[in-house]
């Protein structure tokens, strides 16, 4: 199990202290963006708009490969 804060998932650009926890990076990323995109805020823009598509596709790879790494050199709880 891993656990991410909103705000590490969102690279410390925005966000907040809600933790995620789970096995499954993929799981974990989406419990943060029903999260992200669930809220109105100026802290979790940034994430916000990359969801909504208001990012290219390279940019949004660009963001799970970075993710993909963290969560590599993330021990477990």
């Amino acid at each position: 199990m891993k656990t991410f804060t909103c705000r590490e998932i969102m690279n410390n650009e925005g966000g907040c202290d809600m933790e995620f926890t789970g096995d499954d990076m993929m799981k974990v990323a989406g419990a943060c963006g029903q999260h992200v995109m669930a809220t109105t805020d100026d802290a979790h823009k940034p994430m916000r708009d990359m969801m909504a598509n208001n990012h290219s596709e390279e940019e949004k790879k660009k963001w799970f490969e970075w993710f993909a790494g963290e969560w590599d050199k993330k021990g477990d709880n």
